[in-house]
């Protein structure tokens, strides 16, 4: 099976080869190892590196998955590695999608929307804050999570209009728009915490990766 795929994850196995975790376009998330992939010269190199935007081909080989073909289009790497705290929310992005994407189903919406996410933390571009909350809300609501946004109840309520506002507008928005809303700084801690909150509340998970990105903001003042 080919698809589009965003690798998440991936975890040297032996020397040289590689497990990987990749949300697909067409099948959602799949794991799959990939032979000789850690050796910089093996055509599975680039597409399997973490935050590797590509096109993959898997095989069924038992009661798994081996990765046959990849090719690189896009590596969010570099950008995300040149900044701690940027890093450590796209992992924290990895682990929501990990969590709340299905499996063996198409996921087009989650890809785009994660893909775009990345674009935008990688160049630094839109405020952290801004990206977190949009992921967590939109993930939730693909996920069947959606808060009753007309009727906010005891996950929203409290906050200040405009962050309600933003919040009925993630859950609106397609993908490619989702983006783009403005919030001050102050507004923007406030959707971020609320809609962390209600992440919790529904999934009711700990996330380690959340737990380390706010820690290196907190260390660096960020967030």
């Amino acid at each position: 099976m080919q698809s589009q795929a965003l690798t998440l994850r991936a975890v040297q196995i032996k020397e040289n080869d590689r497990l990987i975790t990749a949300l697909t376009e067409k099948h959602g998330i799949v794991r799959a190892f990939a032979t000789g992939a850690k050796k910089p010269k093996n055509p599975l190199h680039g597409a399997t590196q973490p935050f590797a935007f590509g096109q993959l081909e898997f095989a069924a080989r038992r009661d798994t998955y081996i990765v046959k073909e990849a090719t690189a289009q896009g590596l969010f790497f570099d950008g995300l590695a040149a900044d701690i705290t940027r890093l450590a929310l796209a992992n924290y992005f990895a682990a929501l999608c990990i969590e709340l994407c299905p499996q063996e189903e198409p996921a087009p919406t989650q890809l785009k929307l994660v893909l775009n996410a990345l674009h935008f933390l990688s160049l630094g571009t839109r405020p952290q804050a801004l990206l977190k909350a949009v992921v967590e809300l939109q993930l939730l609501c693909l996920a069947g999570y959606m808060p009753d946004v007309d009727n906010p109840g005891e996950y929203f309520a409290e906050t200040p209009l405009p962050v309600q506002q933003a919040v009925r507008f993630i859950c609106d928005a397609p993908p490619q728009r989702v983006f783009r809303f403005a919030l001050p700084q102050e507004g923007l801690q406030a959707l971020a915490w609320h809609t962390g909150h209600y992440l919790s509340q529904q999934t009711n998970k700990v996330f380690e990766e959340l737990a380390y990105y706010q820690k290196m903001c907190y260390n660096n003042a960020e967030f």
